[in-house]
């Protein structure tokens, strides 16, 4: 059976990106694809410290929810990350997340699984080229994480779940 881990990249667990991300997770459960779930902003996340000892040791010294996520990431076939523009970037909580992922990344020799990815990226304001940049981003820690990004979602002019739900059902089904 196929597995997909989803990530929710917001501070909010109930917004427009959990909206898209419950629509992925609809259509791969209706696929017979196992699915789990996480939204970053309700997660124990330390920030990195900088110490470099994972670069050594490919172990990080923090024990917090970092290492449940990436070992599920790494045993799916699918991830699913999904992010609000924060200032045409992506979420603090969500960076912090990619910082903490060095040890387990492209240098641990120990990476082979390639996984399928998709990335998606919401914003209230009008220009794509800001959602460009964070889909780029989550392109770019996929890179490091041995995912291949498949599909990319953009969704602009987006600032509530009420606006995506009345001006985006394409992008909803798209999602689906």
């Amino acid at each position: 059976m196929l597995k997909a881990t989803c990530i929710v990249g917001s501070a909010r667990a109930n917004g427009s990106c959990n909206y898209l991300v419950d629509s992925v997770i609809r259509g791969m459960q209706e696929s017979g694809i196992e699915t789990k779930k996480y939204c970053i902003g309700e997660m124990k996340i330390q920030y990195c410290c900088g110490q470099k000892k994972c670069y050594t040791d490919g172990k990080c010294v923090y024990n917090d929810d970092v290492k449940q996520i990436v070992k599920d990431m790494i045993e799916s076939d699918i991830v699913v990350m999904a992010a609000p523009s924060y200032w045409a970037g992506v979420p603090g909580q969500l960076k912090v997340f990619f910082d903490r992922c060095t040890p387990y990344g492209d240098t641990d020799p120990n990476l082979k699984k390639t996984k399928k990815g998709i990335a998606i990226a919401v914003r209230a304001g009008v220009r794509e080229a800001e959602n460009e940049l964070i889909l780029d981003s989550i392109d770019h820690y996929f890179g490091h994480m041995a995912i291949e990004t498949v599909e990319k979602i953009s969704v602009c002019q987006t600032d509530s779940l009420e606006d995506l739900l009345t001006k985006h059902q394409d992008k909803i089904e798209e999602a689906y």
